[in-house]
Parts: C-alpha cells; structure tokens; sequence
C-alpha cells in the first residue's frame, strides 16, 4: 500500500470511501473558486484537522494524503495549524509519466486520483470568447441555479445541450450583458463543462462559430465531480469524441468544396485549417419548450 511521509513519520495510505473523498472536494471549491493553488490548500485543511486532534490516519487527513499523493507529492511537512509548511519530496515528471493508466479508472477514483485530476482541470479552465481568453470561474449552486434554468427554458425540443447554451451565451453578448455579469460567468461555466473551449458570435448575421475541438478532459472532469462515475465517464467520452468527429469531418468537407471552388473560379485555394471552425445561424434567439 502506498504512504507519504508527513513530518517526518511515514504513513501508510488506506483506501477511503467516495463520501471521504467528496468532502474533501466540498472544502477545497471554495478555495479553488478565490484560486487559491491545490497542493496547499489541501496542506491547510490537514494543518486544521492536526490541530482539532485528528491522526494522520483518521479519514479526513487520509483523504487529503491521499489527493496529495496522486498529485505526485511523497513527503511534506504541515504545523499544527497549516502555517509555515513545505512540500518536501515531489516525484518527477518522467516518473509520473510511467503511469498511463485512465485517471478515471473506478481503481483511480478509489484512490482519489480522479478527484485530482479533475480538481486541477476546474482550478485552470479557459474559455474563449469573441477571441478574448478568460478565466472559468467556479460559481455557487445559487448562482448557478438561474443559468441552468435559463437553459432548460430555452431549449428546443430534441436539441442537443451544448447548442442550447451556446445559444444562451449568445444571447447574452447580443443583448449586451457586461463581461464581468455573473450572469456571463455561470454560461460560461455551463459551455466549458460540455466540453466547449470557444465560440465567436457574429452580431450582423446573428452566426455562432466554434473556436476550435471540444475539450474531453473539461468535460470528463465536469462529469466526474456530478457524480457521473466509471459509466458517466465513459459516456462523456463518447459524445465528445463523436462531436469532435463530426468538426473534423465537417472541416474536410469546408475544405474540399472550397479547393473545387479555387480550381473552377481561379481564386486561391484555402487552407484545411481554415475549415475548422463549424457555424450555427440564426440559433441566437431563445424559444420556450412547449
């Protein structure tokens, strides 16, 4: 079984329940929310639990040990209290890359490699919009409650989800919302945990275009921390690889037409990466589920 040593005692790592693990989360979003960085904010949780009484073996410091330790640290040393600690011994990344195991194996998420790599994936999100790269913001359910019921008001029947909230996005920038509305922040949260890593939307002729292949490990770790487990997973793979497949075919198709049009009309030929940026018109305006 594997340890880590915590103030220069080893301390072997028991496998703990997702219960354990998921409470862990629940103390380390806020903090991702503020950006604070991973490896020490789990430090303090651990520095708190030591100075309410807990033993490095009691579940919550287990729990944080463990996500520690899948994020390659091996010792560490962590006052009573969380002030003042250090990260002793971190693997390198040629060794971390020896393993090449799914992060999302249900083996993985026992150990709370899962819970890692999706912690880091939210702590770093990137969304692009209008060609302007910002920050994914982690919002509370409160305020994320009147986002997602947005989307599902608006969404037409038998309407893929992550063209109803591309919509909303829209419809957001068209009706002139501020960059820094909440309102604004929590589409975007919902856009990026789809997968999507960018849209433009044309004002004249009212035309979303995604910017560039849908993301699997933004929308992997979306679907791990929802509770999707191994099978929910798996499921998300699936459906951004098909829509991945479906940009690139869609992109070759672009191309082909647009070389037969160079050829007939003398014009230059494009490039195949110039048709990588498939559009929906006339989306941009919401219409009520009847």
């Amino acid at each position: 079984m594997p340890s880590m040593i915590l103030n220069g005692q080893q301390i072997e790592l028991t496998i703990q329940t997702q219960e354990t693990l998921g409470n862990v989360a629940q103390m380390l979003l806020p903090l991702i929310a503020t950006r604070e960085p991973l490896a020490p904010s789990l430090g303090g949780i651990i520095g708190q639990g030591l100075t309410t009484g807990l033993a490095p073996t009691d579940s919550p410091i287990q729990g944080c040990l463990w996500l520690l330790h899948e994020m390659g640290v091996r010792a560490l040393t962590i006052p009573a209290g969380g002030t003042g600690g250090s990260i002793d011994k971190v693997i390198t990344d040629d060794e971390r890359a020896r393993d090449i195991s799914d992060p999302y194996s249900p083996g993985n998420m026992a150990t709370g490699r899962a819970l890692a790599m999706a912690l880091a994936n939210v702590a770093s999100r990137v969304f692009v919009l209008n060609g302007e790269r910002r920050d994914v913001k982690l919002l509370t359910k409160e305020k994320m409650t009147p986002a997602i019921q947005a989307v599902v008001d608006m969404r037409r029947l038998n309407e893929p989800i992550h063209i109803t909230t591309t919509r909303a996005l829209a419809s957001l920038v068209m009706s002139g919302v501020a960059k820094d509305d909440e309102r604004m922040d929590a589409i975007i949260s919902l856009n990026s945990d789809l997968g999507i890593t960018g849209i433009s939307v044309d004002l004249a002729t009212t035309t979303i275009t995604f910017d560039g292949f849908f993301s699997e490990a933004n929308a992997a770790a979306s679907a791990y921390l929802q509770g999707g487990g191994a099978n929910g997973v798996v499921a998300t793979r699936q459906r951004i690889r098909k829509l991945n497949a479906q940009m690139q075919g869609a992109a070759g198709n672009s191309a082909g037409q647009e070389r037969t049009a160079g050829r007939r009309d003398g014009s230059p030929i494009s490039k195949v990466g110039d048709g990588l940026r498939p559009t929906i018109k006339n989306l941009v305006k919401p219409r009520r589920r009847r």
